[in-house]
């Protein structure tokens, strides 16, 4: 295809029946610094425009044999970025109207002078400069966005590689968790493990600020916690995962709420620690409940944070529920400490059952937070 790009003077295309008057126009142009040729015709013009790429076409309204704003149209067409100019011999702004909306960067009611004329082939070629960057910078950025989608779904995809297969149970408990995330990364996490038959573990977590995936966070906190797995580690775990964390939740101004379990299978004696996160209940049976009392500060606030442990025992039949923030955006009322968990959810049959009915409400929602609800039954 032919172009003026090689030598960097624009090229023009002049659609103009009266012949001397093209000659002119094009004189003076050239004059100017552009390349410019010359159509008589539709036909003639059709047959240029299809073949060679030009930056600016000064198209006649009236041609002999076809309307100008039929040709703009298959123009504007084909090749969307040529910047069109219209000109005619009458003076009519029902016309002048009609060229815009056709896609004309403007109007000229002939005779055009020469000044005239040159600027109005600079003002048509500066905005096409324009058009052509805002363009180039769109697609850019559009690239940017699709490479970014592709990271964040492959992240995405890692992060739930990474969570525990929901239901979990062996003689003497289950554990379960529904999750639901409010964007491809979630800043919510849960796990589970048993460091050895006796005990298991269970972790839920909230980066708050989002400024780092829970991915990378669980990944942290696994490490530290099951490498400190027995029960006077606890503390020691949990510390050695705020030290870990402490530089990039400083630098992203972020931190963490946690709470992490060791649940004794044999006795059903559960030690924790709720750094911040607050969101716990043990169920007893299916009429009552009480809140779990200890606390201490989330992970990253203070430098020198100590994590208490507390303790309590699960009977057979009692269930711990521990959930996200998220889940008061569905359920306000569990904001407070003292409400009951729904009555359908205080006799679900299963672990499981219970953290799906609690999380109702988030498939196909455009949730503000993630939703994560983890729940421990001793058997």
């Amino acid at each position: 295809m032919a172009t003026a790009a090689g030598d960097g003077a624009p090229r023009l295309l002049i659609v103009e029946d009266e012949q001397p008057l093209a000659r002119a126009m094009a004189r003076t142009l050239r004059s100017r610094g552009f390349e410019a040729d010359i159509a008589l015709t539709g036909a003639e013009a059709r047959e240029r425009f299809t073949t060679t790429e030009y930056a600016l076409i000064l198209m006649d309204i009236r041609l002999p044999d076809e309307s100008g704003y039929g040709l703009l149209g298959e123009l504007r067409s084909l090749r969307p970025r040529t910047a069109v100019v219209m000109i005619s011999g009458v003076d009519d702004p029902e016309l002048g109207r009609a060229a815009v909306e056709h896609g004309a960067y403007g109007y000229f009611v002939k005779p055009v002078g020469a000044t005239e004329m040159y600027l109005a082939a600079v003002n048509a070629l500066r905005r096409r400069s324009l058009e052509l960057e805002y363009h180039a910078n769109l697609e850019r950025l559009e690239a940017m966005l699709a490479e970014r989608a592709d990271q964040m779904a492959r992240a995405a995809d890692l992060q739930a590689g990474m969570l525990p297969a929901s239901p979990f149970k062996l003689n003497g408990f289950e554990v379960a968790a529904h999750f639901a995330a409010a964007r491809e990364i979630s800043g919510d996490f849960y796990d589970w493990y048993q460091p050895d038959p006796r005990f298991l573990a269970v972790t839920l977590g909230d980066v708050m600020g989002k400024g780092l995936p829970a991915a990378i966070m669980m990944a942290t906190v696994r490490a530290a916690l099951r490498g400190s797995a027995r029960l006077e580690d606890m503390e020691e775990g949990v510390n050695l995962a705020a030290r870990v964390m402490a530089t990039a939740l400083e630098v992203n101004h972020a931190y963490v709420t946690l709470f992490h379990g060791l649940f004794d299978c044999s006795n059903g004696e559960l030690h924790y620690i709720d750094a911040g996160h607050g969101y716990a209940r043990l169920l007893r049976g299916a009429t009552g409940q009480e809140p779990l009392l200890e606390r201490s500060a989330p992970i990253g606030i203070f430098p020198d944070s100590r994590f208490a442990v507390g303790k309590v025992t699960l009977d057979p039949g009692d269930t711990l529920v521990v959930f996200s923030d998220g889940l008061i955006e569905l359920r306000p009322d569990l904001a407070t400490r003292d409400v009951q968990l729904p009555y359908d959810a205080r006799r679900a049959s299963s672990a499981q059952e219970l953290v799906d009915i609690l999380a109702q409400g988030t498939k196909g929602r455009d949730l503000a937070d993630d939703v994560t609800v983890l729940a421990l039954r001793r058997l």
